[in-house]
């Protein structure tokens, strides 16, 4: 157990670590990105992809807090009171609340609507039992403005009121499922450093998902990105059950206020001989301000 804390703390002070990322390279033809059960690796993409080493800051040894709205995420510590995270309605009446309390006090939003949980695994006999995923080595962000719009008259239907006539966002959070994360760690991209001309909108095509998700329901456009030299990176090691990465995938504004952060997994050079599953959960909200 000695040994354990000490790498464990060892691991946390490390000011940055390097780690490929897989940019698209050739975007000539629209990419395609496929979502199945199957592992996430790069033959799940019809695009050219190029492995590009970048320096990865330990976002836990800032001297400020990172803001939703300056760099695009932001970090929380949250217990929370769920035992099964594969439970559907123990998300519904347990975990959901919670969640959408933590991020309405981040955003500082009027209303917020959780409306997709995504839970991944390394674990393939999971991944086919609840129908989950496997973490997404490509730099991207989750929606497109047509997407986003699209997304918010799935959920809302004939409810949608005047919601497309208010500013919203879209924010996830992110957290372990299970204890600390060994392996496949995500990464967010400072929101101040991505220059939107080097983004490609790619299609997200998600055949085996079935309703009642409107996340991946149907396809529709994402977008993935080029390499570019200014992006900063930032991840938090060794995350815990209790901490929940929250970061913007949209945002109606356009005044300078951060409208989405990149995100992205990676193979951590660190990660232990036989780490333990990685095992995450991601629940996507709307975010309305009056």
């Amino acid at each position: 157990m000695g040994d354990e804390t000490s790498n464990t703390s060892e691991m946390a002070g490390l000011e940055e670590i390097e780690a490929p990322f897989y940019y698209l390279s050739d975007t000539s033809e629209t990419p395609v990105f496929k979502q199945t059960s199957k592992p996430s690796d790069v033959n799940n993409f019809q695009s050219s992809r190029k492995p590009t080493l970048m320096k990865i800051q330990n976002g836990r040894l800032l001297a400020k807090q990172p803001s939703l709205d300056t760099e695009g995420f932001a970090f929380s510590k949250q217990t929370t009171e769920v035992v099964d995270f594969f439970d559907d309605s123990e998300l519904d009446i347990v975990y959901t609340p919670k969640i959408e309390e933590l991020i309405k006090k981040l955003t500082g939003g009027t209303e917020v609507i959780a409306f997709d949980h995504t839970r991944r695994s390394t674990v393939p006999e999971k991944r086919e039992k609840y129908n989950a995923r496997d973490p997404v080595p490509a730099p991207h962000s989750d929606y497109s403005d047509a997407s986003a719009e699209q997304r918010m008259r799935d959920v809302f239907g004939d409810k949608i009121g005047d919601r497309l006539d208010r500013r919203f966002a879209i924010v996830n959070a992110w957290r372990s499922m299970t204890g600390t994360i060994e392996q496949w760690p995500l990464a967010v991209c400072d929101a101040r450093t991505i220059n939107e001309d080097l983004l490609i909108d790619t299609y997200r095509h998600a055949p085996h998902r079935a309703e009642p998700s409107f996340e991946y329901s149907r396809s529709s456009s994402t977008r993935h990105a080029t390499f570019d030299s200014a992006h900063r990176w930032f991840y938090f090691p060794e995350m815990q059950r209790d901490e929940v990465l929250q970061f913007k995938n949209y945002d109606t504004i356009k005044d300078g206020t951060a409208r989405f952060s990149l995100h992205s997994a990676f193979e951590d050079p660190f990660t232990p001989p036989e780490p333990k599953p990685r095992e995450s959960i991601e629940t996507r909200a709307f975010v309305f301000f009056d």
